[in-house]
C-alpha cells in the first residue's frame, strides 16, 4: 500500500501565484524581493489554515533562489531553519538559535529562520531574543508566525514588519476545492462544495481535510449534498424552509413535529434555534437587493430564499428574530430546553395572526378618526350657526330695550304735562301717534340692518388672527352690544397677542371682576370671527405703586413737616405728641 498524502500537503502552494485569498500580502512580498527591500524580521499573524507558514517557506526559497515545484520534496536546506516555538519555548532554545545565527551561510545569500507559533515563547525567551531580532546579521532573516498576536509582547511587535492574513472567502475556497476534485477525478455537486467551504470557517486547510473525509466516505467517487449533510452532522436548509411555511400557515403542531424529528437525529435545540435565526436573517436580507451578496449560500439555495422572502412580511421577520434571540439568551437558564424551544415556535406561529389583527385595528382606527373629523366639522358648523342666532336675538332685544326706554321717557314727560294737555290728548286719541310710527320704523330699520350685517359677515372671508384685526373686532363689538361705561373703559385698554392668547393687564381687582362679567360673551364673539376655538384671554394684575400710603400718625406728621418745618418747631415748644 502506497503512503497516503493528505490534500493539505499534496496541494500546498509552491509559489505566491498559487496562494489564494492573500493578494495584499503576496504582492507586497514579491515587490520587496524584486526591489531588494525585504525586512530582516517579519511577523505573519492570522487565523489557522490561511497560509502563514506556506508564505514563509516560499519567501525563504525566493530570497535564496531555490526553485522547487514539488510540495512533497525534501525541505532540508542549510539556509532554511524551521522552529516550533510550542515545544522549543525556553531561554536555552533561543540561546541555541542565537548561536547558530553567528555563522555565515555556506551557500546562498540568506539564512532564514521560520519560528512557528511564536506566541508560545516564555517572557524570558522573548527578552533573550530581543537584541538579536532588533540587530540581526545582514545575512539573517527572521519570519515569526502566530495565530494570537495579542500574546506577543509589544517589544517584539515593534521590531517586526507585521503582515495580517485574512480569512479566506467562501467562494475562493469553493473554487480551490473544485480544482482539486477535477485533478482527483471526482465529481461533486456545487451545493456540497459550498457547504464544505462554509463549514471550514475561512481556513483552507480545514476545507481540504473535510474534502478528504468526503472523498473517503463517497464510494462512488461523487460528493453529494446529502452525503455532506450526513457526514458533517449539519441541519439541512429544507427543515428551516418547511418550518417557515408552517409558521406562515399558523400550524404550530407541524413545527413541533419537525423539531421532534430534528432532535431524534441527534441535534441540540440550541443548534436549531441558531439555525432558524440565521434562516430568518437571510430572508430579511433578501428583502433588499443591494445586500443580497451577504448571503453565504449557493445560487440554488439563494433562489429558494428569494422565493420564500417574497411571501413573508418584513415585520414578521423582525419580530421572529426578536423572539428567537430572547429564546437563545434564556436557553441556558431554562431547565426544560425542549419546552422552551417549543414555546418559541408557538409564538412564531401566532405572529402572522397578530400582525393581521394589528393591520385591521389600524384600519378601523383610521376610519374612526375620519368619522370623528366629519362629526367635529358638523358640530362646528352647528355651533357657529347657533352663535349667529344668539347674536341676532341679542341685537333684536337691544333694539326692543331702546324702544322701551324711549317710550318710558315719553310717558314720563306726558305725566308732567298740565290737565289741559291731557284733555287735548283725549280728544286726539283717534289721530295716529307720530312717535310710535317713528319708533316702529326705527325698529324695522334696525332689524333690516342687523340682517344685512349678518349676511355681509357670512360672505366675508375668515380673518387672520393678529392685533389689527382684533382691535377692529372689539370696536364692532362695542357698537352692536349694550356696553356700560365700566365695560367700555376695560375694552379701551391695550391688548397684545402671543400665539392664540390675548394678553390684558388690570390695575385692580375691580377691573378684573367687571371683565369676568362679559368675558364669555366677548370670547365667543372673537372665536366666531376668527374661526378659532383655541383663542383665550390671559389676565395679569399689576399693582399701581403711586407712593407710600399714610397709615400711622407718625407717617402723617412726617409728611406734613416735609413742607412746613414750623409745625415741627411748634410741636417741640408745646411738647405735643403726634400720636394724639
Amino acid at each position: 500500500m502506497d503512503n497516503y498524502v493528505v490534500s493539505a500537503r499534496k496541494y500546498r502552494p509552491t509559489s505566491f501565484d498559487q496562494v489564494i485569498g492573500q493578494d495584499h500580502i503576496t504582492t507586497t512580498l514579491i515587490n520587496a524581493i524584486e526591489s531588494n527591500q525585504v525586512a530582516q524580521s517579519l511577523l505573519f499573524c492570522g487565523p489557522r489554515g490561511v497560509g502563514k507558514t506556506t508564505c514563509a517557506r516560499i519567501l525563504a526559497k525566493m530570497v535564496n533562489n531555490i526553485e522547487s515545484n514539488d510540495p512533497l520534496a525534501n525541505q532540508n536546506n542549510l539556509n532554511i531553519y524551521e522552529l516550533d516555538a510550542a515545544s522549543n519555548n525556553s531561554v536555552d532554545d533561543i540561546r541555541n538559535l542565537i548561536d547558530q545565527v553567528r555563522y555565515v551561510p555556506q551557500s546562498g545569500k540568506f539564512k532564514v529562520y521560520i519560528i512557528d507559533e511564536v506566541h508560545m515563547l516564555s517572557n524570558a525567551a522573548f527578552n533573550a531574543f530581543l537584541k538579536t531580532l532588533e540587530e540581526p546579521p545582514s545575512y539573517a532573516i527572521f519570519i515569526l508566525a502566530t495565530t494570537e498576536k495579542n500574546k506577543v509582547i509589544p517589544t517584539i511587535l515593534s521590531r517586526c514588519q507585521i503582515h495580517d492574513f485574512n480569512r479566506i472567502e467562501i467562494d475562493d475556497i469553493k473554487k480551490r476545492l473544485k480544482e482539486i476534485t477535477k485533478l482527483e477525478g471526482i465529481s461533486s455537486e456545487d451545493d456540497a462544495l459550498h457547504l464544505i467551504a462554509q463549514k471550514a470557517d475561512g481556513a483552507l486547510r480545514d476545507a481540504l481535510s473535510v474534502l478528504d473525509l468526503m472523498i473517503t466516505f463517497s464510494t462512488e467517487k461523487k460528493i453529494s449534498y446529502e452525503n455532506v449533510i450526513k457526514n458533517l452532522h449539519i441541519l439541512d436548509y429544507d427543515y428551516f424552509f418547511k418550518i417557515t411555511n408552517h409558521i406562515l400557515n399558523h400550524d404550530a403542531s407541524s413545527c413541533i413535529l419537525i423539531l421532534d424529528e430534528i432532535l431524534k437525529l441527534g441535534f441540540e435545540s440550541n443548534n436549531f434555534i441558531t439555525g432558524l435565526s440565521e434562516h430568518f436573517r437571510n430572508l430579511l436580507i433578501c428583502k433588499d437587493e443591494n445586500i443580497t451578496n451577504l448571503l453565504e449560500v449557493s445560487e440554488g439555495v439563494k433562489s429558494k430564499y428569494k422565493k420564500q422572502s417574497s411571501s413573508i412580511s418584513k415585520e414578521l421577520l423582525i419580530n421572529g428574530i426578536d423572539i428567537l434571540n430572547t429564546c437563545d439568551v434564556n436557553y441556558k437558564l431554562s431547565s426544560h430546553t425542549r419546552l422552551h424551544t417549543e414555546l418559541a415556535l408557538v409564538k412564531l406561529s401566532d405572529l402572522e395572526k397578530k400582525t393581521s389583527q394589528n393591520k385591521e385595528d389600524n384600519l378601523s382606527e383610521q376610519k374612526n378618526k375620519e368619522e370623528e373629523k366629519v362629526v367635529e366639522k358638523k358640530q362646528k358648523k352647528e355651533t357657529s350657526s347657533q352663535i349667529k342666532e344668539e347674536e341676532k336675538k341679542q341685537e333684536i332685544e337691544k333694539a326692543d330695550l331702546e324702544e322701551k326706554t324711549t317710550k318710558e321717557s315719553e310717558e314720563e314727560s306726558e305725566e308732567k304735562e298740565t290737565p289741559e294737555n291731557i284733555k287735548k290728548d283725549v280728544y286726539q286719541k283717534e289721530t295716529p301717534d307720530l312717535n310710535s310710527i317713528f319708533s316702529s320704523d326705527n325698529k324695522k330699520d334696525k332689524e333690516e340692518k342687523i340682517i344685512k350685517d349678518e349676511t355681509q359677515n357670512q360672505s366675508e372671508e375668515i380673518l387672520d388672527f393678529h392685533l389689527k384685526n382684533l382691535n377692529t373686532t372689539i370696536e364692532k363689538y362695542k357698537q352692536f352690544k349694550k356696553i356700560t361705561d365700566s365695560q367700555l373703559s376695560i375694552l379701551n385698554k391695550d391688548f397684545t397677542i402671543e400665539k392664540n392668547m390675548i394678553l390684558i393687564d388690570f390695575l385692580s381687582d375691580l377691573e378684573k371682576e367687571i371683565f369676568e362679567g362679559f368675558k364669555k360673551n366677548l370670547l365667543n364673539h372673537i372665536r366666531k370671527v376668527f374661526d378659532n376655538q383655541t383663542i383665550d384671554f390671559s389676565i395679569a394684575l399689576k399693582k399701581n405703586n403711586k407712593g407710600k400710603k399714610l397709615y400711622t400718625g407718625k407717617d402723617k406728621f412726617e409728611f406734613l413737616t416735609e413742607n412746613n418745618k414750623e409745625i415741627k418747631n411748634l410741636q417741640k415748644q408745646l411738647g405735643l405728641d403726634y400720636e394724639f
